[in-house]
């Protein structure tokens, strides 16, 4: 690279409303694809990007991420100098409840951005799943002498789903003119992705001026307010992107990787890296069917598993019937049952006979450890 960068990632959204999946673990923690965790798509991408300074800021229930990530091995981040940081919040007696954005978020992680070399920072939330390399984003900010640089995708969103999205509003320059903050009508088509890069003294700067004044929240105090006297540019991202902020968006996500189109514009660019558990392969009993899914090893099918995803160690027993669905590790499916349409985190059992049906739009969640 140019010029060099850090990252730090939220492995937290306030905005998020993942229901009982964020129960005991953060966001990005949560398992998708058979194989990966969230936090794995944004991690691999700055690490493909040259960046190998990466802060992770966690709030609660960070135990199965610090699990995941460990000292950062399978991402090439475990080393003496720079690295993966975990930087917990600063918990005391008078500002347990202080916490209320990604201004505050950031001000924790301050001794990290204070004691790090690097030139640039890129910020980022974990939940936006793309396969990027930031390198041409950090040499388009160093171009046009930008102070800020959001990245953002062109997308038709709904009118429902507006009021979850920043939207942009950019001149021929690509630089932001305007910026609406969960919009109730189309602003635009230019949807902000939750990252951004920034140098990191000025980002420091602009922490401490925020809570100076007692302004906590990033798009607001921090882009909208500096709009006319920083130079805010921003840069196009034309690959696959998807945001996993609600069980259905989660559920979308994992039935969009049955598509090889789909898995072609995520995996395609750049490797995405995850914790490997050494299992024995899958194995398929004798007269089961299994199409258009992606079954993780240490699975018995027996079966039928149609449209669906399965995580390590999934028994389908025989003449059961998987739809539609996402199942994750360990959970045993037994002799007769039918699913389609549904979530089933780790260990979950459904007893012989047995049927579940939810809808692609509003799928049926069933939380870890709960026989059904």
């Amino acid at each position: 690279m140019p010029k060099t960068m850090l990252g730090v990632i939220f492995a937290e959204n306030p905005e998020a409303k993942m229901g009982e999946l964020t129960q005991y673990r953060s966001l990005a923690a949560v398992p998708v694809g058979g194989k990966y965790r969230v936090i794995d798509f944004i991690l691999s991408n700055m690490v493909n990007s040259g960046i190998n300074s990466v802060g992770v800021t966690t709030r609660y229930n960070y135990q199965s991420l610090m699990d995941h990530i460990g000292t950062g091995k399978p991402w090439d981040l475990n080393r003496k100098q720079n690295g993966l940081f975990i930087l917990p919040p600063y918990v005391a007696k008078d500002n347990v409840d202080r916490v209320q954005g990604g201004v505050d978020v950031l001000y924790g992680a301050l001794g990290f951005l204070r004691k790090s070399q690097q030139e640039y920072a890129l910020i980022a939330d974990c939940n936006t799943v793309c396969n990027m390399n930031f390198t041409p984003a950090l040499e388009r900010h160093i171009e046009t002498d930008a102070d800020i640089t959001l990245l953002y995708n062109v997308e038709d969103i709904p009118e429902s789903e507006l009021e979850k999205q920043i939207l942009l509003n950019l001149n021929d320059a690509s630089k932001i003119t305007d910026i609406h903050v969960y919009p109730t009508s189309k602003k635009s088509d230019n949807v902000y992705m939750n990252m951004f890069i920034i140098r990191r003294t000025l980002l420091i700067q602009l922490i401490e001026d925020c809570v100076a004044h007692g302004e906590h929240v990033i798009s607001k105090d921090i882009f909208i307010k500096n709009l006319n006297r920083l130079k805010i540019f921003g840069y196009q991202y034309d690959g696959f992107v998807h945001r996993i902020d609600s069980i259905p968006t989660y559920f979308a996500f994992n039935m969009a990787l049955l598509s090889k189109e789909n898995r072609d514009k995520l995996f395609s660019d750049g490797n995405i890296y995850t914790k490997v558990k050494d299992s024995v392969a899958a194995k398929y009993g004798k007269d089961c069917v299994v199409k258009n899914s992606l079954v993780a090893d240490g699975c018995v099918i027996e079966g039928t598993v149609e449209n669906s995803i399965l995580s390590r160690g999934v028994h389908v027993a025989k003449g059961a019937r998987v739809t539609n669905s996402v199942i994750m590790q360990n959970s045993d499916i037994q002799e007769n049952c039918e699913v389609d349409s549904v979530i089933f985190d780790k260990d979950v059992t459904i007893r012989v006979g047995k049927k579940l049906m939810g809808q692609a739009t509003y799928p049926v969640f069933i939380s870890k450890h709960i026989v059904v």
